[in-house]
């Protein structure tokens, strides 16, 4: 089956020219696609480029992607300004002398003064970098879609059991309503003839018969239904995301199988139409992890 799972976790790691790389995604239920980026600060310019990467294999869902970098902590250094504190001191060694002040210069009142210590931020060729992140992020999407097929394999068939069992309940409820419909029929003979004898007018009995034979008739909602269960098991076996779709069959369905409650007018049809809405409730369950 070609079905996938939002839910789903990838991960890769490659030893590259820039150094150790590691990236993990994971992947969890969503309407639509939130994507979250957690990546060192020396590569926040790649940003752009893994989310275009990330888009081409993902449509749905909420998906973190992290990046993992053993430079990571070099991104910065502390130096020191060797000119300024050179200066600095050279300064304040100039007033003392001066002025005749007494006291030694402390590495405390260096710090008092100007930018002597300082941090530079080490910057990285963006496309190395990327050339280095590329290949480990296509390995943790091709990760991270393995697992999410799985999983969908998995509701997949479930899935499909689920609509057999609807298949199986539809063929019990179109062979109780005949019977139903007999049944109500003989019983609105009885009455009427109870009451009117031999006064019955069979034209009308007919007529009253026919309207009550619509209003019960129930087969256009099981045929409907059925129509609804084919296309959902296509759907099954069809290629890209399918879960919007099967989920507005299901909506589909559970308007007919309430219909077709209402109309029962029958016990048996009646509970028969609460196991149609109970399985269609839990496919609707399912669906919900559908990409």
């Amino acid at each position: 089956m070609a079905l996938h799972s939002m839910t789903g976790f990838g991960q890769a790691e490659s030893n590259s020219p820039a150094g150790t790389i590691r990236v993990e995604i994971r992947g969890v239920n969503n309407r639509y696609l939130d994507l979250q980026l957690r990546l060192p600060r020396a590569m926040t310019n790649l940003e752009t480029k893994v989310k275009k990467r990330v888009n081409q294999s993902v449509s749905r869902g909420s998906v973190q992607v992290t990046v993992y970098w053993d430079k990571e902590a070099e991104e910065e250094k502390i130096t020191w300004n060797r000119a300024a504190t050179a200066e600095l001191v050279g300064i304040l060694t100039e007033i003392k002398e001066t002025h005749g002040l007494a006291g030694d210069l402390t590495i405390g009142e260096l710090l008092q003064h100007g930018d002597i210590i300082k941090t530079d931020t080490v910057s990285y060729d963006e496309n190395a970098l990327w050339r280095s992140v590329s290949p480990v992020l296509s390995n943790a999407l091709s990760s991270f879609q393995e697992s999410r097929a799985a999983e969908g394999a998995f509701i997949g068939r479930a899935l499909a059991k689920m609509n057999t069992k609807l298949e199986k309940t539809v063929a019990q409820i179109e062979k109780r309503a005949p019977i139903r419909l007999k049944h109500h029929q003989a019983e609105l003979q009885r009455r009427v003839e109870n009451l009117a004898g031999s006064l019955v007018d069979e034209q009308r009995m007919v007529s009253e018969i026919a309207v009550m034979a619509d209003k019960l008739d129930i087969s256009e909602e099981c045929t409907r239904l059925r129509a609804h269960i084919h296309t959902f098991i296509e759907g099954l076996q069809g290629s890209g995301p399918v879960g919007k779709r099967l989920g507005f069959l299901s909506q589909e369905m559970n308007r007919e199988a309430n219909t077709i409650g209402s109309k029962a007018n029958d016990t048996q049809i009646a509970h028969k139409s609460v196991v149609l809405k109970e399985i269609i409730e839990q496919i609707r369950e399912q669906i919900q992890n559908i990409e």
